[in-house]
This record gives structure tokens, C-alpha cells and sequence, in this order.
């Protein structure tokens, strides 16, 4: 059994597809992991798809994500750590420049050098700490817990000029938002007419901003 099938022992095997959160969720919803490992085996591909691995992968692609964060705050291997950002940042060393290397799913993290089990746990934990981890899927879009909280303040708070130009809405997908307030769920915004991807994506781009 590879390392990476071993992570489904503790946080990644015991993330919940459960019932969905929202009204018209249309994708996964994540619940943090418990402590306690699992005993199920699950298969590789089909872990990908967990919302923890997924948290990963947008971890390690975050340019933020740097060598003094994965190596003194986190802790991992500083071999690790040199190698995790060294493929992100491709041939040039540099973050946001056309070699840049991109994670593609976790199989690819777990193939770097030094990046054993122990480093994968705390990513995942520091995934989940920094609100990287997708809760819910809307409409194709997925949200973090964070970011699903904003937008509902934003669709129940917001006024028609702040969903409408601050957001740069559809005029009529913001009159939408505003005549059906109140909401309890971000599904409920999402079912709103006029309101669709585009939509969801400018709500959540604008409603962090908003809400600090």
C-alpha cells in the first residue's frame, strides 16, 4: 500500500459526504475530520475527490504558501518544503510566471521527495485551519466554509449597489438577491433567478472584501 492510500487511515478517508448543508447544493459537503483513524480502505481515485485532498492541493498552490510558512510553521522537512514550492514555482523560481507547475491532484504532492505521511497530515490540518478546504459545491463553484458564510452576510446585508456594481452583478441577479432576503442558506441565493455560476463567482470574489 502506497503512503497516499495510507492518508485514508485519519483525516482523509474520514471526511463526510453527507447530506447536503445547503438548499440546491449540488456537490459535496465536508465536515472536519475526526481524530480517530479509520479502518476502511478506500481507493486512490476516489480519495482525489475528498474535500480535505482537494484543500490540499489549493494549500500547496497558493503562492502564499511559502518556504519559511511549510517549513518553520508547519514543520515539514525542509527538503520537502524546498521541493514542494520549487515544482509550484517551475524551472524560474518565481510564482505567477508561465512555467509555474501547479499541483494537479495529490497524487503528484505525495510523489515529491521527503513529503511522507506525517507532512500530508499537517497540510490537511492546515488546510482546514486556513479555510482551504471546499465545504459545498453550488452551481459548479465551491466554497469554503468562509467564503459561503460571506456570501450569505453578503446576500442578506448587502445593499442593490454593493450586489449590483461592487460585485459587478446582472442588474436583474441582484434585484433577485435582494427582493428574496432573508436567507437561511446559501442554496437559497443560488436558486434566485438570474443567478448562476458567473454569479456565485462574483459574489464570492467581492463578498470576502466586503465582509472585512
Amino acid at each position: 500500500m502506497s503512503k497516499l492510500a495510507r492518508i485514508t487511515l485519519a483525516r482523509f478517508a474520514v471526511v463526510l459526504f453527507a447530506l447536503a448543508l445547503t438548499a440546491g447544493c449540488d456537490g459535496f459537503t465536508g465536515d472536519k475530520p475526526m481524530e480517530r483513524f479509520g479502518t476502511v480502505e478506500h481507493e486512490l481515485d476516489r480519495l482525489l475527490d475528498q474535500p480535505t485532498a482537494l484543500g490540499v492541493v489549493a494549500l500547496v498552490n497558493d503562492p502564499a504558501t511559502d518556504l519559511q510558512f511549510l517549513d518553520q510553521g508547519l514543520a515539514l522537512d525542509v527538503r520537502a518544503a524546498e521541493r514542494i514550492v520549487g515544482h509550484r514555482q517551475g524551472p524560474d523560481g518565481v510564482d505567477g510566471t508561465e512555467d509555474d507547475d501547479l499541483f494537479e491532484n495529490l497524487f503528484e504532492l505525495d510523489e515529491i521527495g521527503y513529503v511522507g505521511d506525517a507532512a500530508l497530515l499537517a497540510l490537511a490540518d492546515a488546510a482546514w485551519e486556513l479555510d482551504y478546504v471546499p465545504a459545498m459545491v453550488l452551481e459548479g463553484v465551491s466554497f469554503t466554509a468562509g467564503s459561503a458564510r460571506a456570501v450569505l452576510l453578503l446576500g442578506n446585508a448587502g445593499t442593490l449597489d454593493e450586489i449590483d456594481d461592487g460585485a459587478a452583478l446582472d442588474v436583474r441577479a441582484a434585484q433577485a438577491i435582494v427582493a428574496g432576503r432573508p436567507y437561511l442558506h446559501l442554496g437559497e441565493i443560488a436558486e434566485r433567478p438570474h443567478v448562476g455560476p458567473s454569479a456565485l463567482l462574483a459574489l464570492q470574489a467581492y463578498a470576502q472584501d466586503w465582509t472585512e
